[in-house]
């Protein structure tokens, strides 16, 4: 735990510094949501699955951009390599990668919500309460396996155009079930109406996490 806890500090304590992956977090989200709002043009009767729709275009996209920038910055000053020959467990290692990815992505899917109900004129309530465990399960999820794909296509040269080719395949079940859920909080019904949704995206969070603890000491390995 000492050395999850550092690693996780470090992280964060250098994107306090310098912010460069939480605005473009949010850049990213923010002209995704101004597209898509165009774009869909939503009327009142699909407005909940139009916004369901965009959280998570902009969720999928900018957990990409912050999971590829996070790894290449390790990569680029050999960070990376020193942490592999330091006596820390690489499931750590992956856990504070994970954690920290998280935290990036749950500070800009905040302001996503806040940029949604605004864009599509829904209403701060209950709805939005609702919305908290599916974008938790999805956030989580996609940090996990994100963060594992990082690792894999930032070592190669055509690493930004492998990640969402890796990624996306691979999510696209959590996806679905993550805007249904979301469309049905959005829709005002109760939690347990998205109970079985929800038990999909936390099962691909128990998969993805358990890979990526299983599968990150090879990926990270130099060969």
């Amino acid at each position: 735990m000492g050395a999850f806890a550092a690693v996780l500090r470090k992280d964060l304590r250098l994107e306090i510094r310098s912010g460069r992956s939480t605005i473009a977090l949010f850049a990213l989200s923010l002209l995704i949501m101004v597209v898509l709002v165009f774009a869909l043009n939503p009327q009142p009767i699909d407005r909940a699955r139009d916004a369901a729709a965009a959280l998570w275009v902009a969720l999928v996209f900018a957990g990409m951009l912050g999971a590829t920038r996070s790894m290449i910055a390790e990569n680029e000053n050999g960070c990376m390599s020193a942490l592999t020959l330091s006596p820390i467990d690489p499931a750590a290692l992956y856990g504070a990668k994970l954690a920290a990815a998280f935290a990036f992505m749950a500070i800009v899917e905040i302001a996503a919500v806040g940029l949604i109900t605004l864009f599509f004129n829904l209403d701060f309530g209950a709805d939005l309460a609702r919305l908290a465990p599916s974008l938790m399960f999805g956030t989580l999820g996609f940090a996990a396996l994100a963060t594992l794909l990082a690792a894999i296509s930032s070592r190669t040269r055509a690493g930004d155009l492998l990640l969402p080719i890796l990624a996306i395949p691979l999510f696209i079940p959590a996806i679905i079930a993550g805007v249904k859920a979301s469309e049905a909080a959005l829709s005002g019904f109760p939690l347990a109406a998205a109970s079985q949704w929800l038990g999909i995206l936390a099962a691909f969070d128990v998969l993805f996490i358990t890979l990526g603890a299983l599968l990150f000491e090879h990926v990270i390995r130099e060969d």
